[in-house]
């Protein structure tokens, strides 16, 4: 464990030392037993106070922490530190931890600047001594949140002056803030031009194997439909009725580009979308997430594979919890193309933009094949998600 010590205060120890030493000679020159007693104990606390803030904290370890912390906003949860002590216990000391603001300490000592907090907490640790601080922290808004500073210091005992011991070493811990989910009212239709096993009111397919009952015969009915055994019992030809089903995954596409003079158009997308995620899991229905945000590798945005259940719900919750709008960003458009290109359409898209009127022929050539949502209802605040029913906004 590497430390940074920075050492204050040890000038008027070593002029306190010299001078008791000075006296101590005059003090011994003239026979003064009992002078002299008083500055060699002087200069004993000074050595011994000097050398044990010379070595002071050079075995404390700070304890592996827990990776990863999640919290949903306005939630709590415990930072847990704990730290291993060498020889020399320390007494009255402080802990100083800065973290970035995705998260609060629940604490009245603590200052906000730069999208940091800077808190204090009382420290001491015996010899050999194993201490662990438990510091509460609150969900404060999406982001992710990592400690970036740790500052132990230890105060001298007699007179001013304190040993400064800051960690060069980083702190592998992540505190991860979910973005706010308003629960989704609407629903996401399946596509009817694709087969699957979902039931669907109307369908170009059926499921053979699940038969739900009979009706009149027409001339365009096949001879394998017809029911023989119910056109037997109501003399005269009876055609067999299957289950009409669908496939049902969703795509998901993120245009993470705000929309110019708009503060917090990115979070309001971030949050639509996280709505989208849990109604597909709370109706396990398959879905991806594309959002045009550049990565390095294959591909050059951001994808999460199809997937459905709490493990997708997870990766997802935490994808949307890291992303930022200072990301660098590909031209939704490029996206587009490129998902039209190279991408297997999923049965039901999704896009969550500003202007949709940007992409009504986008829409009308995809809606061939797909249903097709162009979701900008975002914009225009909570209530309108529940009343818009336009052909190209989400009931929701």
């Amino acid at each position: 464990m590497n430390w940074n010590r920075h050492e204050e205060g040890f000038k008027s120890l070593h002029m306190l030392m010299g001078v008791a030493l000075v006296f101590l000679l005059f003090a011994l020159i003239y026979f003064q037993v009992v002078l002299a007693a008083c500055f060699a104990s002087i200069l004993l606390m000074g050595i011994v106070q000097n050398m044990y803030y010379k070595n002071v904290g050079k075995d404390l370890k700070l304890l592996p922490v827990k990776n990863k912390a999640r919290f949903l906003i306005g939630t709590e949860s415990d930072l847990v530190m704990e730290f291993e002590n060498g020889r020399l216990p320390i007494w009255n000391g402080k802990l100083t931890l800065s973290i970035e603001d995705s998260v609060i300490p629940t604490l009245n000592d603590m200052q906000h600047f730069s999208g940091i907090f800077d808190f204090t907490v009382p420290f001491s640790v015996g010899s050999y001594e194993v201490v662990r601080i438990t510091i509460p922290l609150e969900g404060r808004k999406r982001g992710i949140s990592r400690i970036t500073r740790v500052i132990v210091e230890v105060p001298h005992i007699f007179g001013e002056g304190s040993v400064l011991m800051e960690l060069e070493d980083p702190v592998n811990q992540e505190n991860l803030v979910y973005p706010n989910i308003v629960p989704f009212t609407g629903q996401l239709n399946p596509s009817p031009f694709k087969p699957g096993e979902i039931p669907q009111r109307q369908s170009l397919f059926h499921d053979k194997f699940q038969p739900v009952g009979t009706r009149d015969y027409v001339p365009s009915d096949r001879f394998d439909q017809i029911h023989w055994t119910a056109s037997a019992r109501m003399q005269k030809l009876q055609t067999k009725e299957y289950l009409p089903v669908t496939e049902q995954s969703v795509m998901f596409i993120l245009n993470a580009i705000e929309k110019s003079r708009t503060d917090g158009d990115f979070e309001r997308k971030v949050e639509r979308l996280a709505s989208y995620v849990d109604y597909c899991t709370s109706h396990v229905i398959p879905y991806e997430i594309i959002i045009n945000i550049r990565t390095y590798g294959m591909q050059p945005y951001i994808h999460q594979a199809t997937g459905t259940g709490k493990i997708q719900h997870q990766k997802s919750l935490e994808l949307l919890a890291q992303i930022s709008e200072k990301n660098a960003k590909i031209p939704f458009e490029n996206i587009l193309q490129s998902i039209e290109s190279k991408v297997q359409l999923a049965p039901t898209i999704v896009l969550i933009t500003h202007e949709p009127e940007r992409f009504h022929a986008l829409h009308g050539k995809w809606s061939k094949r797909s249903e097709v949502i162009i979701d900008s209802s975002y914009e225009r605040g909570e209530a309108q998600w529940i009343n818009d029913k336009s052909t190209i906004s989400v009931l929701g």
